[in-house]
């Protein structure tokens, strides 16, 4: 066991949301067109780390044959079955658009913000935790793949963060309440990491489709969150095509990343 690798994995993406979060206190006007493309960068990366750390290490492992191919198929699914069943039962507003999604609450919307942020976190941390147990039981990845892994997570967490916090710092919240706020969103990755690590050691002794399964069940659950929450939100907040730059140059980035890393 890499202690030094999985205290790194583990903080780096925690750190960058946190990060994130408390830079938007510095800044004292936004730009539509830097909010669009950080988003949409963030998206873009995600993209690309859910297939060359997630989907072709499941086929890798399983192998590319068509009972490979339906496995992976029914982990995707399930990963995107989940996500969704998530998306209706927690109450979450998307900032852009204004739109609480969920069952009624009460809920500050502060709160409700950074609910939203935990919602896309949740699905990232477990995908963590099942990448660091598969680079543990050398099942499809190396150290080296996970760690970028890590790294790209981090990438797209620190823009995610400073979202969040930027329109509630602007519209009059402390900065105190902010970073409280910032720290609370921060929390739900590595939480979700550590959760995913013992289901995936857990589970991985079941049998030799179930890490497969999982890495597919995780990069399910990352393509969901960014089809259904990031990608409106970039294009919503910029009018133009700076999110999709952003989403193309985190993509092709993340692409590189992942191809050197493994």
């Amino acid at each position: 066991m890499r202690w030094d690798l999985f205290i790194i994995m583990m903080a780096l993406p925690w750190a960058a949301t946190f990060a994130g979060s408390y830079s938007a206190l510095l800044v004292e006007a936004g730009s539509d067109r830097r909010q669009g493309a950080l988003l949409g960068f963030a998206s873009g990366v995600m993209i690309a780390a859910s297939i060359w750390s997630l989907i072709i290490p499941a086929f890798e492992d399983v192998g590319y044959t068509l009972s490979g191919g339906l496995i992976v198929t029914l982990g995707f699914a399930l990963g995107c079955i989940g996500m969704l069943i998530l998306d209706k039962a927690v109450p979450h507003e998307h900032e852009e658009q204004h739109i609480v999604e969920g069952p009624a609450t009460r809920l500050s919307r502060p709160m409700l913000l950074v609910l939203a942020v935990a919602l896309h976190n949740i699905p990232e941390g477990i995908a963590l935790g099942v990448v660091i147990s598969s680079a543990m039981q050398d099942k499809g990845l190396s150290w080296t793949a996970a760690v970028v892994f890590s790294l790209g997570l981090a990438i797209q967490n620190y823009p995610e963060g400073f979202a969040v916090i930027f329109p509630l710092h602007q519209s009059g919240v402390s900065k105190k309440r902010c970073v409280w706020l910032g720290f609370l969103a921060s929390l739900a990755e590595p939480v979700s990491a550590l959760a995913g690590l013992a289901g995936a050691a857990l589970l991985s002794s079941l049998g030799g489709v179930i890490m497969p399964l999982l890495l597919a069940i995780a990069a399910g659950a990352m393509i969901f969150i960014v089809v259904e929450e990031l990608i409106p939100e970039s294009q919503a907040v910029s009018k133009n095509h700076f999110a999709t730059y952003g989403f193309l140059t985190g993509f092709w980035v993340m692409a590189l990343m992942g191809m050197i890393g493994v």
